[in-house]
């Protein structure tokens, strides 16, 4: 297979990305592939090709620790990248040769898989200078959707970890995730084959004797790697024999020289300053223990490496750790300086068979890391990656809607092509153009979006008639559309910022129209808590209603009642329009005020009664006469409300004669 690795940063340079380029690039030449490394250097203008390493004009960043940085076009190296003939191209970084790369892949037709080496909102701060809190935010809000952008314009993506994936994860990328933690070259990093006279040299050079112990911190000296709690840590450690040797350049080296002057540890904290990556080992070899308070890692490369160099890891307890640093066996887990401290004297205290056992157990947790192992993955991602470009979609036809562009694409595999609705979003940041090739993922997923894109539409034109809460749209999704839940309140979420879900506004339409409608507060509150309002929400809306609002509502309704309320006595009438006015959600003080409060034409009973007993005997008489008829009028009466004495003096006035009565 041809490989082409592409990179903004690459041998002399020293950091995880580079140790994992390379070892993955002597593993896979090793096996017979050829690999390309595509890459930069200080230089304006000058393209320089060294064997299979092609440089590109990279302007050096001094602020950024070097960083070189690369445009995005380079014509004349893309022809000699077409050349190559390359069958996957593997980006390492996103910026410069990694947008190149993506430039070249997609001009060539090359399948693409990513590794994601770096958690860019740690390192937010180099263009927040002035630590400005909304500076930040926005900050962290573009690596976010550049992330997802860049990874979901690839076949694959690795992650070095499992921290890294559910980063990617959170951001919202679709594209397969394959974790791979980084491979070593285990061997090199055996202290056993280190030269003990280059070892005991650099010793010598630094000035430290057989009595000395010392602590190392190796890697690029820069904020996000936290090197000022070790440095502080030191304060607390008053053994002068044992020091902590930091080895690394970078933008913050002067600035802990500083920090550590000012806490008076000059005798103790050595600055080895930047090294070449092939003496790093030696200084491995020198060290009784490691240490990095870093929490930005993807992986911790230098972890790994001080492990494989049988060194017991100090270090803040962080995902990337889980099953590395076992706390005791190969190392110690610590969250301020003085625990830091603590630890340190405590191994350091230890005898020296424990000590032994401990160094050896630390190599045992890297055996994973071994680059075989490494290149098998990666090798499978490839192919992967290879298959799933080859089995592409071409975009055969493009035609614009509103807000919108429809897509027809076609795949050897099928007959008919596929008609797919997608975000003008999509439309841009796919670059889609007539003849363009998409994935089948892509496709699939483009698929899926569009199953969104219409339960959205469907949403907008629902509330386009009238008002719905929350509850009630979610609802609605879960009802019409085979959507994820977390799809749903993505849908919710857009709806709600763009202003077409307000609760709070439904809230109080509703509530000034059930006033109008002279409903009470009781049925205010169950109504809208039925549809989806918190109920704390809804009693402080009500609380602007007073009582005597409340009560002139209850007094009109119950007038609009005494209608409904016919042949029953006074008392029963009152009774009927306060049971009324509870059921319309007052409370049973007001609607017993409001029904005592409502005038009746007719004040006397004795109508009423004459009424209601003249209906009962003729209801009752087609079946009983005498005693029987003049029995069941009485009850009925009686469950009218009106009093038994009244009934008893009507009855008497009346004649019941059957066969019983006259006996």
């Amino acid at each position: 297979m041809r490989i082409g690795l592409f990179s903004d940063t690459y041998t002399p340079d020293i950091n995880g990305v580079v140790s994992s380029i390379v070892t993955l690039q002597k593993e896979l030449e090793k096996r017979g592939h050829e690999v390309y490394v595509i890459t930069n250097h200080k230089a304006l203008l000058t393209t320089q090709r060294e064997g299979n390493v092609l440089r590109l004009p990279g302007l050096e960043l001094k602020w950024l620790y070097g960083y070189k940085l690369s445009t995005p076009y380079h014509f004349s190296a893309r022809d000699e990248i077409r050349k190559m003939n390359l069958d996957v191209i593997h980006v390492h970084t996103e910026f410069g040769v990694g947008m190149f790369a993506r430039t070249v892949a997609k001009y060539l037709n090359i399948p693409v898989v990513s590794t994601y080496h770096t958690m860019y909102e740690d390192y937010t701060h180099y263009i927040n200078r002035f630590d400005i809190e909304e500076v930040d935010v926005l900050s962290k809000k573009f690596v976010t959707s550049f992330s997802r952008m860049i990874s979901d314009n690839v076949q694959a993506v690795i992650a070095p970890s499992e921290k890294t994936k559910e980063t990617l994860l959170n951001y919202g990328v679709k594209t397969p995730i394959y974790i791979i933690p980084t491979g070593l070259e285990l061997e090199k990093f055996d202290p056993s084959v280190q030269e003990s006279v280059k070892v005991q040299a650099l010793r010598e050079e630094y000035g430290l004797t057989d009595e000395d112990h010392v602590i190392a911190f190796i890697g690029r000296i820069a904020k996000e790697k936290s090197i000022e709690i070790p440095i502080e840590g030191f304060r607390h450690i008053h053994d002068p024999h044992t020091k902590l040797m930091i080895v690394g350049g970078g933008p913050q080296l002067e600035e802990l020289k500083e920090l550590a002057k000012s806490y008076h540890l000059n005798d103790k904290i050595i600055f080895t300053g930047p090294k070449k990556r092939e003496d790093v080992p030696f200084y491995y070899a020198l060290a009784d223990a490691f240490v990095s308070a870093s929490l930005t890692e993807t992986q911790g490369m230098t972890y790994i490496e001080a492990l494989a160099s049988h060194l017991p890891v100090f270090a803040r307890p962080d995902d990337v750790l889980t099953d590395l640093v076992i706390e005791g066996e190969s190392g110690y887990l610590f969250q301020t300086p003085q625990e830091f401290a603590q630890k340190v004297e405590h191994f350091l205290a230890m005898p020296q068979e424990e000590q032994a056992q401990m160094r050896k157990q630390a190599r045992q947790k890297v055996n994973r890391y071994d680059g075989n192992m490494f290149y098998t993955k990666v090798l499978s991602v490839y192919y992967q990656a290879i298959e799933d470009f080859e089995d592409s979609y071409e975009v055969i036809k493009i035609k614009a809607g509103d807000e919108y562009m429809r897509i027809d694409v076609i795949n050897d595999k099928e007959d008919e092509p596929i008609r797919i609705t997608i975000s003008l979003d999509d439309y841009f940041t796919l670059k889609i153009q007539k003849h363009t090739l998409l994935d089948r993922y892509t496709v699939v997923d483009l698929q899926h979006k569009e199953q969104m894109f219409y339960a959205y539409r469907s949403c907008i034109r629902k509330l386009s008639h009238r008002d719905y809460t929350t509850k009630e749209m979610r609802q609605y999704l879960k009802n019409q559309h085979v959507l994820k839940e977390e799809e749903i309140g993505s849908i919710i979420q857009d709806l709600t910022q763009k202003g077409y879900l307000n609760d709070y506004q439904y809230m109080m339409t509703k509530i000034e129209k059930m006033q109008h409608s002279l409903q009470g507060k009781g049925k205010m509150i169950k109504s809208l808590v039925e549809k989806g309002i918190p109920h704390d929400d809804v009693a402080q809306a009500l609380a602007q209603i007073d009582d005597e609002e409340e009560s002139i509502k209850a007094i009109q309704l119950a007038e609009k009642l005494k209608a409904t309320v016919k042949d029953k006595s006074m008392n029963m009438k009152r009774k009927a329009i306060a049971q009324k006015l509870i059921g319309q959600g007052f409370d049973s003080n007001v609607a017993i005020s409001a029904s005592e409060k409502v005038e009746f034409e007719d004040s006397d009973d004795s109508k009423a009664l004459r009424k209601t007993m003249d209906k009962a005997i003729r209801s009752y008489s087609r079946k009983y006469q005498g005693t029987q008829l003049k029995n069941r009028v009485i009850a009925a009466c009686l469950r009218k409300g009106f009093e038994s004495s009244d009934i008893l003096a009507l009855c008497d006035e009346m004649e019941w004669q059957n066969e019983e009565m006259d006996q």
